[in-house]
């Protein structure tokens, strides 16, 4: 294995590369640029930017030289959220426009729900760990929904890690909806949320079976209120609606 392929293998984000951006250059490799907050031993939440979320974890937990002061002072526990930005002047731009935000809307967006007039568009969240390494499964989902509350607490009573994503807020693209779709077997329709108010409002019961799939994905992933959700996403499956026999699998995930 040459040196390249080593450090990659050692720190899988240094050198991660996507067609859809969040690359950056840096000694001739492409650059992933993520900015996370992290959660600290006293309650705040701490912003910040790098290329290697699990390394800058153990430099801001002391593990590892080069962590910022204040968290010196205030060690971190977790990362609260993480995200994957275009490019190295928008990862720094969300960095900053994170530090102007109070507590409590740093923990409503780490939750799951930015506050009003706080555009995540062209940022991918990512699933991590609690110390930056890459979770196995990303939960879809709308914090309002009560199948996803219900599914939610199933996943937590059985102590499965995973990263919640808002299906409002932060949808699927088109690119991950036919990836889901393939991969999940289903039908395109299982897809839609059939007893969705935008499903209604479209009267897609009456017209969705004269589109073709062209026009069914690029409806889907126009807006997320159109997608049946939750949506659990693993390596190997992608289960959509919540129906706790076949989510059974998933607790092979279990911590």
């Amino acid at each position: 294995m040459g040196n390249a392929e080593g450090f990659l293998t050692a720190h899988p984000f240094s050198f991660a590369c996507r067609e859809d951006g969040g690359i950056g250059e840096k000694g001739g490799f492409a650059v992933a640029n993520y900015v996370y907050l992290l959660a600290c031993e006293n309650g705040s939440l701490y912003a910040g930017v790098t290329t290697d979320p699990a390394r800058r974890f153990l430099q801001h937990s002391g593990a590892l030289a080069g962590g910022a002061r204040c968290t010196r002072m205030r060690r971190p526990i977790r990362f609260a959220a993480v995200w994957q930005a275009p490019d190295r002047g928008a990862a720094l731009a969300l960095e900053a426009r994170l530090k102007r935000l109070s507590h409590a809307q740093k923990r409503t967006i780490a939750a799951g729900g930015p506050p009003p007039a706080f555009d995540l568009t062209g940022y991918r969240r990512m699933a991590l760990s609690h110390d930056g390494k890459e979770l196995a499964m990303l939960f879809v989902c709308y914090p309002r929904c009560s199948t996803c509350k219900k599914a939610q607490a199933w996943l937590e009573a059985n102590g499965i890690p995973c990263t919640v994503r808002d299906i409002k807020t932060d949808p699927p693209t088109e690119e991950e909806l036919r990836d889901w779709r393939r991969r999940s077997g289903l039908p395109l329709k299982r897809f839609f949320n059939t007893s969705g108010q935008r499903y209604r409002a479209l009267d897609l019961s009456k017209t969705l079976d004269g589109m073709s799939e062209e026009e069914q994905f690029a409806l889907l992933a126009s807006d997320g209120m159109l997608v049946r959700r939750p949506i659990a996403v693993t390596d190997e499956a992608v289960y959509v609606g919540f129906r706790e026999p076949e989510w059974e699998p998933l607790k092979a995930l279990s911590k």
